[in-house]
């Protein structure tokens, strides 16, 4: 499984203040999050694979309205970025890979007054229809000379996968026993090819982005910005940042995991932007790939429940697994519920434990900032060791709502959508803990067919 989960990931393009150990320590962590939850890496390459998919799609659009579409093989070689004053409604035609190449940050734009950087397919998308910046006019080779993967390792790598699968399909035919290492592996598989599919087209171990000089400070960038909108990774926020329900649980892991030297995100620096885009960024889904994902997740999980009447070691090892096989059924079953509740009532975007949001409805905006402070059950003033205790707790639960580094205001969510997934993710790693605790303490007693190979002539009729 390490082998696979290594050798399929592609990172993002690193950020320019990174070492090599710092992204082959990112590339480490990622395999092993692959290999403890493969959902998570099966959503990150189904996200990623929506926004190249849409950048592919909004330069189609532009390319259609523009005109025509330049030969790449006739562009010049000395500066692909470089603009062409003559041929200003010039397009060339942007493919997955090149999309991909785009939106993990292959880009980086300096102002005139500011750092350099990374921008997505959707924020290139508009500076180009802006015209702040000409389209990207690289050859093909400029994308094949950065990737380090060949196809060929790729295939290799899904053969082997298929034929350990057809091993254990093969085992099972022959009623030969199956461990439960070999379940897990075959429902890590299942995850593993699809996200492989995701990420087929996406170049792997960049390293080198190209840098585009933009003939605009940062207050000409800001004027294009909505008056209420501040940014908190980049300049471009107000172009591509879309935090859904997901999306925000999901940094209040990451900041979890930071907070002990994981760190799987990209955080702004005080004062600054972002150095790179983030591997583990989590972009809206349509409501049907988001069920096509839980489809996957709860064929995922269905194939531990084969190990339910398996010949485990211990009768106590055989019924903690069958506890664990259904609260992982469970999980995705309450989490289901609260995404349909979140996105249906808009708990996320509009929490009710924020007293200002609920007093707006009511106040009218003239009056809304002489407007009085909420009591409680009694009164504070009477009570001021009470007062203080309260202003603490709700400190405390300020940052539970939000843990990241910079207070973003975009990351904020109400107590009664984090505090059930904070048990849901601690039953969800608990459970997927002990499955591979499991496997490796089971391998300790095993049947005697454990250790019997497939007979494949027996699948196949015999001449002579």
């Amino acid at each position: 499984m390490g082998l696979c989960s290594w050798s399929l990931i592609c990172i993002n393009v690193p950020g320019k203040r990174e070492s090599r150990w710092i992204v082959l320590w990112r590339k480490i962590a990622l395999s092993a999050l692959g290999i403890m939850c493969p959902e998570i890496q099966l959503s990150m390459g189904a996200s990623q694979w929506v926004g190249a998919r849409q950048c592919v799609k909004d330069f189609a659009t532009l390319n259609a309205k523009a005109g025509p579409v330049d030969d790449p093989e006739n562009q010049s070689t000395a500066n692909p970025l470089a603009s062409n004053p003559e041929k200003e409604k010039a397009k060339e035609i942007i493919d997955m890979p090149k999309a991909f190449y785009i939106d993990m940050g292959g880009f980086r734009v300096k102002p005139k007054d500011g750092d350099c950087f990374p921008v997505n397919g959707k924020e290139m998308y508009w500076l180009v229809k802006k015209g702040w910046v000409q389209q990207p006019l690289f050859k093909p080779s400029m994308v094949e000379d950065k990737n380090k993967v060949d196809p060929m390792l790729r295939v290799i790598t899904l053969l082997q996968i298929s034929y350990f699968l057809v091993g254990v399909i093969g085992r099972w035919a022959q009623h030969l026993f199956v461990t439960t290492a070999e379940l897990t592996t075959a429902s890590f598989i299942f995850c593993s090819v699809l996200s492989a599919g995701f990420w087929w087209h996406k170049p792997c171990d960049v390293v080198a982005p190209e840098n585009i000089e933009l003939d605009k400070t940062l207050d000409e960038i800001a004027k294009e910005a909505p008056l209420d909108r501040k940014w908190q990774l980049t300049p471009l926020d107000f172009v591509s940042r879309d935090e859904w329900w997901w999306s925000k649980v999901w940094w209040n892991y990451l900041n979890i995991l930071r907070r002990i030297g994981i760190c799987f995100g990209s955080e702004a620096s005080d004062g600054g932007t972002i150095d790179r885009i983030a591997d583990s960024v989590q972009r809206p889904l349509p409501r049907l790939q988001q069920y096509m994902m839980l489809a996957v997740t709860a064929g995922c999980f269905a194939i531990f429940f084969l190990a339910w009447d398996h010949a485990f070691p211990t009768p106590i090892e055989r019924t903690i697994w069958r506890i664990v096989c259904i609260l992982l059924m469970g999980t995705m079953g309450f989490g289901l519920a609260i995404s349909e509740a979140a996105q249906a009532y808009g708990a996320v975007k509009k929490p009710m434990s924020d007293w200002s949001w609920r007093l707006s409805r009511a106040v009218p905006l003239t009056q809304q900032s002489e407007r009085p402070k909420p009591t409680r059950f009694f009164r504070m003033a009477r009570y001021p060791r009470a007062q203080e205790v309260m202003e603490r707790i709700d400190r405390y639960c300020d940052g539970i709502r939000n843990n990241s580094r910079n207070g973003d205001p975009d990351l904020t969510l109400p107590l009664k959508i984090i505090l059930p997934l904070y048990v849901l993710g601690f039953v969800y790693m608990f459970s997927r803990s002990y499955i591979l605790i499991a496997d490796a303490i089971g391998l300790r007693l095993q049947p005697p067919s454990a250790y019997s190979s497939v007979d494949w002539q027996k699948f196949w009729p015999h001449f002579g």
